[in-house]
């Protein structure tokens, strides 16, 4: 199951600065990306082989960060 593009835009991120990593992370192999023509057309991007044997280190740096937000509220 891929992401798509947008769902990241309620982050604070430009789509210039996404669109360079998501190509970076194509390139490397970790990511793989599927362009749909569906009208309008849309891209998915998902975890390769490769990039699923990193998933725990992604799971684990996503719960650390909301930990440090919680943190970083209560200062």
């Amino acid at each position: 199951m891929g992401i798509t593009h947008t769902k990241y835009y309620r982050t604070k991120i430009t789509h210039a600065t996404l669109s360079v990593q998501l190509k970076s992370l194509v390139e490397n192999g970790l990511v793989e990306r599927t362009q749909y023509e569906d009208i309008p057309p849309h891209v998915e991007y998902s975890l390769t082989e490769i990039g699923e044997k990193f998933r725990p280190v992604l799971d684990a740096m996503q719960h650390w960060g909301m930990e440090y937000i919680e943190y970083m509220k209560e200062k």
